[in-house]
């Protein structure tokens, strides 16, 4: 995984008002799961639909991989 997708992640979570804790379990993954997203590690892209899809609000998947950054809560 790139690490601007692990940034945005990160970014992600930290908007929508999570731990890593919080958001391993609105994903129904594991804490060690999310970690490694968030290092750059590999992840499937079921692993980031259900990141993606975690919140209630719902941030869509491109926002995951877009290049700026532009991570954002609906």
């Amino acid at each position: 995984m790139s690490a601007g997708l692990a940034d945005n992640v990160r970014k992600y979570r930290r908007t929508a008002g999570l731990s890593q804790e919080g958001l391993a379990e609105a994903a129904r993954l594991s804490l060690s799961t999310v970690r490694k997203a968030e290092q750059g590690g590999h992840v499937s892209m079921d692993t980031l639909a259900a990141l993606a899809g975690a919140p209630e609000d719902r941030t869509p998947r491109e926002d995951l991989f877009a290049g700026g950054g532009r991570c954002r809560t609906r």
